[in-house]
């Protein structure tokens, strides 16, 4: 009896993810990042929490010299880089050129010679055709952006032969947040958040798939120079282009920034699940 009132969280994802989308204005994968200047400044910008956030992805995914391991949604290198630097050999897949070109610049910088990447949306690809499977740990992170969520997680349990590793919010982000107070008056429609990961969750219990799932504390912490250079960092992802819309972002900057260390500071909690399961023989 129960089975026949739940709901399908697939088609819940589909849901959420499409009126995310039907957000007037929205932009996101390679719309947004597929730029260099874009992505370099995405690549540039100092997030306090993104080292604590990758020092526990490393620890997480424990990756031995020579492992091979598959980053889907690499963006410039945040974990690909390091786990690189460990050892691993990686796979990088995006669908912005512009992060990856800045992933490669990175590496080539380094002189990090085990990074491979891939230009394309993970539910277009073809991993057997378009990759080289298995991977010993398959990784998401904050990357889940697929309409049909679960032929996404079941093309990456068949990719891996060793753990799969996703990470993504468990509530609002501070990005999401501003743009739920300033869209409406940006574009005049309401922002309509993403889905979240009670759904990811769910669609992996109806895939007997069931994950370890660990909830961290995520701290958004970015610091900007002054609050034009808050306005100029949020202009691209808010397409908020005019003179009214830049005056709009920079009363709310002026309002929420907190001067720390020389520099103002936009600042707010939240929480992100991290859910990982070893490849079932």
């Amino acid at each position: 009896m129960e089975d026949s009132i739940a709901p399908d969280w697939n088609e819940v994802w589909k849901r959420r993810l499409a009126l995310n989308r039907s957000s007037p204005e929205f932009r996101e994968g390679a719309d947004l990042w597929g730029g260099r200047e874009q992505a370099r400044r995405y690549a540039d910008r100092s997030e306090t929490d993104r080292h604590a956030r990758v020092a526990d992805a490393l620890a997480d995914l424990a990756v031995a010299p020579g492992e091979r391991v598959l980053d889907i949604g690499s963006g410039p290198g945040t974990l690909a880089l390091p786990l690189a630097r460990a050892g691993a050999s990686v796979t990088a897949v995006d669908p912005a050129e512009g992060m990856l070109a800045e992933l490669r610049t990175a590496a080539k910088r380094e002189r990090i010679t085990g990074i491979t990447t891939f230009r394309g949306l993970w539910e277009e690809i073809d991993p057997d055709r378009d990759l080289d499977p298995p991977y010993d740990r398959v990784v998401a992170s904050f990357s889940l952006a697929m309409p049909d969520i679960r032929s996404a997680l079941a093309a990456m349990d068949a990719a891996a032969s060793g753990s799969v590793h996703l990470y993504w919010f468990a509530d609002e982000p501070l990005w999401e947040r501003v743009y739920r107070a300033l869209w409406e008056d940006l574009h005049g429609a309401p922002y309509h958040p993403k889905p979240k990961a009670d759904c990811l969750f769910n669609v992996l219990y109806k895939m007997e798939i069931y994950p370890n799932v660990l909830m961290r504390p995520l701290e958004g912490t970015t610091t900007f120079a002054t609050v034009e250079d808050a306005v100029d960092h949020f202009v691209p992802r808010m397409s908020a282009e005019t003179p009214r819309q830049r005056a709009i972002l920079r009363d709310y900057f002026g309002e929420h920034l907190v001067r720390r260390d020389g520099g103002l500071v936009l600042t707010g909690s939240s929480t992100y699940a991290a859910i990982w399961w070893r490849k079932r023989r």
